[in-house]
């Protein structure tokens, strides 16, 4: 049956495995703090193909890993056990700074079998990079590097140009060009990516309201004018919040325009079953572990 599979595979008939890229979210959240060396370490332990990760810059030009664009009070607090001041724009920061916060102290409410590990610093991604290599990793774990931008709040993070070229500086220098693609909501920010390289591997993440926002520019409706936008800058990836795939024409859609579909954010075992059903090449998770055996299982 192996070897029949393998061989439906390779004409495209036969699921298989292997065939849907595993993305830990965040490293993998409902096990560890999200977006931490700990969550990254049980994500690349459990063999996930991609670590999915979120890319901010302080004040003095450090690539941090946080999710949003102020520090967040619910999951973090200060290494001393103290609280935090409200509203910490990260971008406000140095880098210094951001390593006085413990991000491992409070467990998060959504995930209640999230383990805490007190004294969890915010990585910078050379400390990543450098995590991947010393576990012998490297090339055989990829990176998805989402830039956060909000355009309707430009002071909230670095310019697009200035956050590409440093992005893309520290992949180049560190070795890891060939085992990332870069990924944003904003599509200005891929286009900061293009016009510095124009082999960059990209990815264009949407949801309903990215929809509804592209609907009011265009009358041919929000998801075309986003294909457009992606086609005309070379993306290969699109990301849609998985609540907008219903059926495998809309995979197929996609799919027939020359995208990869990468679905997420996908915690449960019938929704796993569900996409799988429906064609898509790849699921993000906050629970990579049990996405992984669901799939060796099925």
């Amino acid at each position: 049956m192996g070897n029949l599979c393998a061989l439906l595979l390779a004409l495209g008939l036969c699921m298989g495995a292997n065939a849907i890229e595993v993305q830990g979210h965040r490293g993998a959240r409902a096990y560890l703090p999200e977006n931490s060396l700990p969550a990254f370490k049980a994500a690349i332990d459990a063999g996930v193909e991609v670590l999915e990760l979120d890319l901010l810059m302080t004040k003095d030009g450090a690539l941090v890993i946080h999710h949003d664009y102020f520090l967040n009070d619910r999951l973090c607090a200060k290494l001393d056990g103290s609280a935090l001041s409200s509203n910490q724009l990260v971008r406000s920061l140095t880098l210094a700074e951001i390593k006085r916060i413990d991000c491992g102290c409070k467990k998060n409410v959504e995930f209640p079998e999230q383990k805490q590990v007190v004294g969890t610093q915010i990585p910078t991604l050379q400390e990543l990079f450098g995590l991947i290599k010393t576990a012998g990793l490297m090339g055989r774990v990829r990176l998805n590097l989402e830039i956060k931008r909000d355009p309707r709040h430009p002071e909230w993070s670095a310019p697009p140009q200035e956050m590409a070229q440093a992005v893309i500086d520290a992949v180049r220098g560190s070795g890891f060009y060939s085992f990332v693609y870069y990924s944003s909501f904003d599509p200005e920010s891929l286009a900061a990516i293009r016009k510095i390289d124009a082999t960059a591997e990209l990815g264009l993440i949407f949801n309903d309201e990215s929809l509804q926002l592209a609907a009011q520019k265009d009358l041919s409706g929000g998801k075309t004018y986003l294909m457009q936008i992606a086609t005309g800058l070379k993306v290969g990836i699109l990301s849609p919040d998985h609540e907008l795939l219903q059926s495998v024409d809309d995979v197929r859609e996609l799919q027939n325009a020359g995208f990869r579909v990468i679905a997420w954010t996908v915690n449960d075992s019938a929704r796993w079953e569900e996409l799988s059903r429906m064609g898509v090449d790849g699921i993000i998770s906050d629970r990579p572990i049990e996405l992984k055996q669901f799939l060796q299982r099925n």
